[in-house]
């Protein structure tokens, strides 16, 4: 089955979404309530609109019974306006305008007006204290005929919802009311503002009055006050919201570090040799430092088991002439005396040449060592000069003439031949030869037995190769499998 690729993102991405998360929520709540706010001045303006239909339905009705059955010419004649759209109030955009200034002393108003006022009067203040607007009917020339407040008798000709009535249009005004200093404005801008509705009375298709209603828009507060349950569910909504984002984050970041910090604590304690990942990481970071724990882990088993094989092979080398050397000493101490000088002189000398071996081991172990444990090598080593410089006696040594430079150390490199010659010497050997060349340029010798070739599979061009071959017995074919294990020899007896 297909392992499907994991969705992977960077440390950096995940926390600024997480920031850009945080950060909208209470942004986006702050819009939600300025976009709140004046749909709350909308509704009020529907509200209004529609109570001063209601009104002017009654004054239209009590007009018509005084003015009886025979028509008349009443009111002024309705301006002829072009087509306009709606108009729709908005905090955001709608003009802010000042308080209404107060009616001015006017002329009487109309008989026949007046008289339809005093008819609808009752109607609109019980229709004011249902709706808690204040309700102004005036006649064709502004002045007041019906009201909520005590200024029957005084003009509104000044104000522009008045004029807009009068030249027969719907007008709808927002204006600024004053507040003491410590009010709720800072909380809701609607505390502060008012909403004017004027609209036209018409009969026969001419404007005999107006009727101009306002009222304060509903605040946040009261709005909240009222719509509690519904806010408690989006309240609710909000800490879900919340809670999953922290589980993203947890699940992202917080247990991915955790599984980290135990897989790193068991290898520290011990308690196992793998590097367990576990799940995979979806945070890019988070992956690639698993990803170095679990080599650096692996490195570090390696190197565990390189030292407990080391010291073992070492334990195992040197337990030998140690015993031989400590059984020298003994004899020496206990059997000197009886001696003879020869006699002292061969176990002298079988002690040096253990002494001297130990020395060779220690030299090679740590060449060993060396090699193993060396990082890769930066250093470029031209191969033709060290291959030249093996060539004496019984080593015949061949090289290209051609640059070959390989990234390795010159030291290893010569450490390495230098091993492999020996090892044929003492193996029976009695002619060494090594050719270095390029690519396919190496011809092996039907003579000799190949000790080593360092030359890669594909032979592709620009392949440095070195052949090491010798004329001893070669090596049988259950040991070659084994020649690369450290401390192996078929000359133990030696």
């Amino acid at each position: 089955m297909k392992k499907q690729p994991t969705l992977r993102l960077r440390l950096r991405t995940v926390l600024l979404l997480l920031s850009v998360l945080v950060l909208v929520l209470p942004v986006a709540g702050l819009q939600v309530l300025r976009v709140y706010e004046s749909v709350l001045v909308r509704q009020t303006q529907v509200s209004l609109v529609t109570q001063s239909a209601y009104v002017v339905a009654a004054y239209r009705h009590a007009l018509g019974t005084e003015i009886g059955v025979e028509p008349a010419r009443y009111g002024r004649p309705k301006a002829r306006l072009e087509s306009e759209a709606a108009q729709t109030l908005d905090l955001d955009e709608s003009d802010l305008h000042p308080p209404l200034a107060p009616a001015q002393p006017a002329q009487p108003p109309e008989p026949l007006a007046a008289r339809v006022g005093a008819l609808i009067g009752t109607t609109v203040q019980d229709a004011t204290a249902a709706t808690g607007a204040s309700v102004r009917v005036f006649d064709a020339d502004g002045v007041v005929v019906a009201t909520t407040h005590d200024d029957i008798g005084m003009s509104l000709s000044h104000s522009e919802e008045a004029v807009g009535a009068l030249a027969g249009r719907r007008r709808s005004v927002l204006r600024r009311i004053d507040m003491a200093p410590l009010s709720m404005v800072a909380l809701s801008r609607n505390e502060a503002v008012r909403v004017h509705v004027a609209s036209p009375i018409l009969y026969d298709d001419r404007v005999v009055g107006g009727v101009l209603m306002a009222r304060s828009p509903s605040t946040i507060v009261s709005s909240i006050y009222r719509n509690r349950w519904l806010l408690i569910q989006a309240a609710v909504l909000v800490l879900v919201v919340i809670v999953a984002v922290a589980l993203v984050a947890a699940r992202t970041l917080v247990l991915p570090i955790r599984r980290l910090r135990w897989a790193t604590g068991r290898l520290a304690r011990q308690e196992t040799e793998h590097f367990e990942a576990g799940r995979p990481y979806r945070v890019i970071e988070l992956a690639e430092l698993a990803a170095s724990v679990e080599a650096m882990a692996e490195s570090l088993q390696l190197r565990t088991r390189y030292v407990r094989d080391f010291t073992h092979h070492v334990n195992h080398e040197f337990k030998t002439p140690i015993a031989s050397m400590r059984g020298t000493v003994e004899l020496l101490r206990e059997h000197l005396d009886e001696m003879s000088r020869d006699e002292a002189g061969q176990f002298l000398a079988n002690l040096d040449a253990d002494a001297t071996r130990l020395q060779r081991l220690a030299l090679r172990l740590l060449e060993l060592a060396d090699a193993d444990m060396a990082p890769p090598a930066r250093e470029i080593t031209e191969v033709g000069d060290v291959v030249a410089a093996l060539d004496r006696p019984h080593v015949h040594v061949e090289c290209a003439s051609a640059p070959m430079r390989a990234r390795i150390a010159r030291a290893s490199l010569e450490a390495v031949l230098q091993n492999l010659i020996d090892n044929a010497f003492e193996c029976g050997a009695t002619r060494v030869d090594v050719r270095a060349g390029v690519a396919a340029a190496a011809m092996k010798s039907p003579s000799m037995q190949p000790s080593s070739r360092l030359l890669r599979d594909d032979e592709s061009p620009g392949t440095i190769f070195i052949e090491v071959a010798d004329d001893g017995p070669g090596i049988s074919a259950w040991n070659r499998d084994r020649i690369f294990d450290p401390f192996f020899t078929t000359r133990r007896d030696a």
